[in-house]
């Protein structure tokens, strides 16, 4: 006799675990969602609804924490749930006609459990499709002369630009990238911004020499300005990666929708020149929750697909070490969005203040966390160092999906 430990974070992992045991197709059915756990803190909630929360799981053999004056208080509290998926989704269908916040309560809940569980997420942009199944890679090419990384492709002459920006990317669509990040301002600490006349003039000549080379891979255009967005998008880009997220120039909606361009939605405190002057959050990751949840708000509203949608929690935007560090050991909180989540890990700061070590020695830092968020869902990932990266997640996703 042995008793083995199991870590079964999917009906997935479930079914096929299940399947090899030879359980019944009915039996499978009716146990995997039984043998996934998972927990969420709930907060701005009544104590009477806390209250009927609580009672609800333990009559469902599950149960909740909460603080004891919610006992006997009538004040605003959180709550902690926890369960099986079973539990959960059963939980929130006998609320979904209760009193109180306990309907909105259990819509929410039903969607959040539906997004993190999801095992299919696409991506959809220009008539192009991605589909999750595995990590996604986006390779950097940087139309700049002043990247914090030193790899940027901006020469003396246009035609030379146009040159060195295919010869990088043709590298990194060789070994791997599905998505090409092409950007002409540079966001750095410090930077200055760029004039849209110039930006489009760098921008302009590349994309259309990288759609002309590359045209099944995605381009993205990294910008925040409507006019240059617009350029791009004639070009054809595919997709628009904006640091505000479109709240510098809410218009880039409009191109998004006529083009039905992806969009990559993220999170920055401050701007460029000063976000790295002393940034301060109350809590990080519910700051990032309420900022994601209003900006896809938005989207909808103005008729962009969810599935058209990613966001970013803007690792070394407005943020400290510490804050980093957070955010990608919280990474996973991201999937209640039911978005895939992008990442922007490579050779950042952080890596360099944890690590001790310059620019130039953070491959190894920046893979250890290109890993780490992985596992954790995140899906795609920025790099400059394509070829490593995608080796490195190849061999984590060789262990994690072997069967």
């Amino acid at each position: 006799m042995r008793v083995t430990p199991l870590r079964l974070n999917s009906e997935n992992t479930s079914r096929e675990l299940f399947n090899t045991l030879k359980v019944s197709k009915e039996g499978t059915a009716i146990l995997a969602p039984k043998s996934v756990y998972a927990a969420f803190q709930v907060d701005g909630l009544s104590a009477w609804e806390a209250n009927i929360i609580k009672q609800d799981l333990l009559s469902l053999g599950s149960d909740a924490a909460l603080e004891r004056a919610a006992l006997i208080k009538d004040i605003k509290t959180s709550i902690v749930i926890f369960g099986s998926i079973s539990q959960l989704k059963k939980l929130a269908a006998k609320l979904k006609n209760q009193p109180f916040g306990l309907k909105e309560f259990s819509l929410q809940l039903s969607q959040v459990l539906e997004n993190c569980f999801k095992e299919k997420l696409t991506f959809c942009a220009r008539g192009k499709r991605l589909n999750f199944g595995q990590p996604v890679l986006c390779g950097i090419v940087n139309v700049t002369g002043d990247s914090f990384s030193g790899d940027g492709v901006l020469k003396g002459s246009f035609p030379q630009t146009v040159d060195a920006a295919i010869a990088k990317a043709g590298g990194m669509v060789k070994s791997g990238a599905l998505i090409l990040d092409v950007g002409a301002e540079s966001s750095r600490p410090g930077a200055k911004p760029l004039k849209e006349k110039e930006e489009i003039a760098r921008l302009v000549p590349v994309i259309k020499g990288l759609r002309k080379e590359f045209k099944n891979v995605l381009i993205s255009v990294d910008t925040y300005k409507y006019a240059v967005a617009k350029a791009a998008a004639d070009r054809g880009a595919d997709i628009v990666n904006d640091i505000t997220a479109l709240q510098n120039a809410p218009r880039i909606v409009e191109l998004v929708k006529e083009y039905q361009l992806g969009c990559i939605l993220m999170h920055m405190q401050g701007v460029p020149q000063t976000m790295q002057r002393k940034p301060k959050y109350q809590c990080v990751t519910s700051e990032l929750y309420d900022f994601f949840k209003a900006r896809i708000e938005f989207c909808l509203k103005n008729g962009i697909e969810k599935s058209s949608l990613m966001v970013d929690p803007g690792i070394g935007f407005g943020k400290a070490c510490k804050h980093n560090l957070e955010i990608l050991k919280h990474i996973f909180q991201l999937k209640a969005f039911g978005c895939p989540v992008f990442l922007g890990l490579s050779r950042k700061s952080f890596i360099g203040k944890a690590l001790e070590v310059p620019v130039n020695g953070r491959l190894a830092g920046t893979l250890g966390a290109t890993v780490y968020a992985m596992l954790n869902g995140a899906n795609v990932f920025r790099t400059h160092d394509v070829k490593e990266t995608y080796e490195a997640l190849k061999m984590a996703a060789e262990i994690k999906n072997y069967d």
